[in-house]
């Protein structure tokens, strides 16, 4: 019997806490003063940060209370947002771009640099160099755009500013493409004189990681 009284009591309780979304933007209405313009606008932005909120977290709660179902709403969304900015932080994608700028910015760093030392970066994809490379095989290899920038504008070029070192932000394996795109980097480095840079993949051994 008691216990039936109780859970009468938190059902009525509950019931009495909770209120309509139409209700709670007239109260928003009522205690912030809201304009008779702006009445439709704010009733719309209640009904997308209270649906924003509930969807993502079970403790969001719109009750009569307007600074306590703020709050409430406030919260929900902090969830949200933070689960989505944990799923955006630990995408492959983005942590192999973090990894890049990290390696960028070490570089810069740790360089002995003078008035005549520049690091010039150029914003290539390892399979977009691939592609460009491959329309050039075989005689036409120097008339790519990257044997362009690396020697015919530097190397060959009077006045020009011969590239001591080309760093590549991929990693190779032992597949035939990527095995194609060093060869025709190499020749291309070659031809200017300067050592091309890149890391390994544990395929490139026949291996699925560095830990086996």
């Amino acid at each position: 019997m008691i216990m039936a009284e109780q859970q009468k009591t938190a059902s009525v309780a509950a019931e009495a806490e909770a209120i309509n979304l139409d209700e709670f933007s007239g109260l928003l209405e009522k205690d912030f003063k809201v304009k008779k313009d702006d009445s439709e606008k704010l009733q719309q932005l209640v009904r997308n940060l209270a649906l924003a909120a509930q969807s993502r977290s079970d403790t969001t709660t719109i009750s009569s209370n307007a600074i306590k179902s703020i709050k409430s709403l406030i919260a929900g969304i902090d969830k949200m947002l933070t689960t989505q900015v944990n799923e955006i932080l630990h995408a492959p994608e983005v942590r192999e771009m973090e990894g890049t700028w990290r390696g960028l910015w070490y570089l810069v760093n740790n360089t002995e640099t003078d008035q005549k030392l520049k690091i010039r970066v150029m914003n290539i994809s390892k399979e977009q160099l691939a592609d460009t490379l491959e329309d050039y095989e075989g005689q036409m290899w120097d008339q790519s755009p990257i044997f362009k920038k690396v020697y015919t504008d530097e190397y060959s070029m009077l006045g020009g500013e011969p590239i001591g070192c080309v760093i590549g932000a991929y990693e190779f394996s032992n597949h035939p493409r990527d095995v194609g795109l060093l060869r025709n980097i190499s020749g291309i480095c070659a031809s200017a004189h300067t050592p091309f840079i890149a890391a390994a993949s544990p395929r490139l051994f026949r291996m699925d990681s560095w830990q086996e």
